[in-house]
């Protein structure tokens, strides 16, 4: 048994142009301007949307998202490098904290090492195992020195490193919000 259908007036959003639809018709095409149509049924009132519009309102949302999930990333990178930036750290005497410099370990370590042949050269006048104070002071110096600039290197690195994908980061956010 067929049921009758009710043909409904719609006017195409794209032209103006008027159009007849069933109640059965969920999407249509205009056949003046060809223009691609969702056909809403409400209860009161029957209209058209263009799909056009539904699909840039869609890939606007998935940009803005893309948008969002860039920003979480650069905020994870910050959160990380904050973390392993700590580790590299330095800490005086004053317990002042410092980023670890190739300049200051040579210094540093250049001055204990001048302090450990002093007490070795004075050790060796005095006689004793005091020359052995003096060695193990040099020895402490040249650890020093090689573990300070490997720090220092490895922190320049490793900033670097953070940096180029920082601003790698950042690009792809200036990019997805332009498109």
């Amino acid at each position: 048994m067929l049921r009758d259908m009710k043909v409904t007036k719609v006017c195409c959003q794209g032209c103006g142009a008027d159009l007849q639809v069933d109640e059965s018709i969920r999407f249509a095409t205009c056949n003046y301007c060809h223009a691609r149509l969702e056909i809403i049924h409400d209860p009161t009132v029957t209209h058209t949307r263009l799909l056009e519009d539904i699909g840039r309102t869609t890939e606007k949302m998935a940009g803005n998202l893309r948008v969002i999930e860039l920003q979480n990333d650069l905020e994870r990178l910050d959160r990380e490098w904050e973390n392993r930036r700590q580790g590299f750290m330095v800490t005086s005497k004053n317990g002042h904290r410092s980023v670890p410099t190739e300049a200051g370990s040579l210094i540093g370590g250049g001055i204990m090492l001048v302090m450990g042949i002093a007490a070795t050269a004075v050790g060796a006048n005095l006689g004793g195992p005091l020359p052995l104070f003096g060695l193990v002071f040099i020895g402490l110096a040249i650890y020093s020195i090689i573990n300070g600039t490997s720090k220092a290197t490895g922190y320049r690195d490793a900033e670097k490193s953070f940096m180029q994908q920082r601003n790698d980061l950042i690009d792809q956010i200036d990019e997805a919000r332009r498109n």
